[in-house]
């Protein structure tokens, strides 16, 4: 009989096993009831304070927030008048377009906030904003130069014929405006941004989220408890048998909601959300984004689809190829094949942006080896980092270096995975060199070059770092260099487009699965007669 068996058969340490397990279930339902209950009441409390901000006329807190709303109406509706009259496309005179863009004052924004805090109707607000920047435009343009008297002319035919146009625009920014002041997510978003923060800002910011992972967390301390007191006792083993393994789950699962489902999710919501900003603001629900991205007036997206594509079409063959061919020749039995090894892997742990570094001096025009190599074979000086039509060249020779050390891994892991045998026999028969790389060593090898053919066509298509270490912060000389990663990331910090540059990482995903299956489909179909 062995140790198990007679461990079970003694009766105390059975009663002991059911102590324990009965108190592990006890301590769940203190622990998780008492974190429950505490979140849940901060978030109340922080719903608390907010409708107090809301309902509360005189709070100085909710006078911010008007003003902050009443900015982002009067900066839209610049936006709006300015776009009408089509000023940064046809007017030269910078000191003329200066005077009409000026079209606020410090006692314009002080009349419109006193007539959003006496509830002036959203027609009246907008027949005052559109008829002020209106006058303002055509007024502060003075004198009898004729291109100003031109100009003047053209604001004000322009401004009269979309005079109904931009008070509905108005009317529709102002009813918004007053809906978000009047509701607890537009009152929370708006104090993101205004200083100084009020009393209890955590709270108040995050008391949605408060109330649900607290309401989650009591849900489950009580249902721990309900289980403890009044299930029986089979039942409480049980749930306490799957409550040890997901202890020690808890801390990686909560990493990983955070860090990674969340901004999943996030980024798949945010790309269907028209004009988003960080405040959680946005126009509206629909496939704007998407139309903005694809098809946008001077979008960067196809060709940046298209640089992405021919690189990855470039790269991952020509980087698979030669990480076989290095891979089977370091496998051999040589002298010194660990130091080589070493070698090849070495790049993989050194910094990417020192490396590329090294590369930029490489392809210097002037005085890089590249160059000093090629003009030994009589080949004139090239500039490889200055002229657009190199700008792929160089980024494929940079690419395939970069991905050969861990192909080459692989390469040599699954070289070593293949039985000596097969070569055995094959010698025996008389086989020839040639003969057994192409008939043994490539169709065994065939599963992990389809693992790093896939790898590496999902690396290669998130191109981003080489872009900017090589062409030093830009998408080429020419910006004719962009990628869908370097998109992506001007989107987000250039142009400040989140809702772009999460329709945009959608549109990527999408390529990058379209583009796996086909890879997983054509492997499917791979026979070696």
């Amino acid at each position: 009989m062995t140790t198990e068996k007679i461990a079970f058969q003694d009766p105390f340490r059975k009663k002991k096993l059911v102590h324990r397990e009965s108190k592990r279930v006890l301590v769940h339902f203190l622990l998780f009831t008492l974190i429950g209950a505490i979140l849940l009441g901060a978030g109340i409390f922080g719903r608390g304070e907010l409708k107090k901000i809301i309902t509360s006329s005189s709070s100085t807190v909710r006078q911010q927030v008007l003003t902050y709303k009443l900015d982002a109406v009067v900066n839209d509706m610049r936006s709006t008048v300015l776009r009408t009259l089509d000023i940064q496309e046809n007017d030269k005179d910078k000191n003329n377009q200066k005077i009409i863009t000026n079209l606020v004052s410090n006692s314009f924004r002080t009349n419109l906030q006193e007539m959003l805090i006496n509830q002036e109707p959203a027609d009246t607000i907008a027949l005052y904003i559109v008829d002020t920047m209106t006058a303002r435009a055509t007024q502060r343009l003075s004198g009898s130069d004729e291109a100003v008297q031109t100009l003047k002319a053209r604001v004000e035919e322009t401004l009269a014929a979309e005079r109904d146009d931009l008070i509905a625009e108005a009317a529709m920014m102002v009813n918004g405006a007053e809906e978000s002041i009047n509701s607890a997510d537009g009152t929370r978003a708006a104090l993101k941004d205004i200083n100084p923060k009020p009393d209890n800002y955590f709270f108040i910011y995050y008391s949605r989220l408060l109330l649900l992972i607290g309401g989650i967390v009591l849900a489950f301390g009580l249902f721990c408890g309900a289980v403890h007191f009044f299930a029986p006792q089979e039942m409480r083993e049980k749930t306490a048998a799957y409550l040890e393994p997901l202890d020690y789950l808890l801390p990686f699962f909560f990493g990983v909601v955070v860090f990674t489902l969340y901004p999943m999710v996030r980024v798949f919501i945010m790309a269907f959300q028209e004009r988003y900003k960080l405040t959680g603001e946005f126009v509206g629900w629909g496939f704007g984004n998407f139309r903005d991205v694809l098809f946008g007036i001077n979008t960067k997206f196809p060709q940046a689809l298209g640089n992405t594509f021919i690189y990855v079409l470039l790269t991952v063959p020509i980087s698979v190829a030669l990480s076989i061919i290095l891979a089977y020749l370091l496998n051999q039995k040589i002298k010194l094949r660990a130091l080589f090894q070493t070698a090849y892997f070495l790049p993989m742990v050194t910094s990417a942006v020192a490396v590329g570094m090294v590369w930029k001096f490489m392809f210097n025009g002037d005085y890089g080896i590249i160059n000093w190599l090629l003009n030994q074979f009589g080949v004139d000086k090239i500039a490889w980092l200055t002229k657009p039509q190199y700008s792929m060249s160089v980024m494929v020779i940079y690419g395939i270096w970069d991905s050969l050390p861990f192909t080459i891994i692989l390469m040599i892991s699954g070289l070593q995975n293949i039985d000596e045998h097969f070569y055995t026999v094959a010698k025996v028969d008389g086989a020839k060199s040639k003969r057994i790389f192409f008939r043994i060593t490539i169709p065994l090898l065939a599963p992990t070059i389809g693992l790093v053919l896939i790898i590496n066509s999902i690396s290669a298509f998130k191109v981003y770092n080489s872009v900017i270490v090589l062409f030093s912060g830009y998408p080429g000389p020419m910006y004719n260099m962009y990628t869908v990663v370097y998109y992506i990331y001007e989107m987000i910090n250039s142009s400040l487009e989140y809702g772009r540059a999460a329709a945009a990482s959608l549109v990527l995903f999408a390529v990058i699965l379209a583009f796996t299956m086909v890879q997983r489909f054509i492997q499917r179909k791979w026979t070696y007669d």
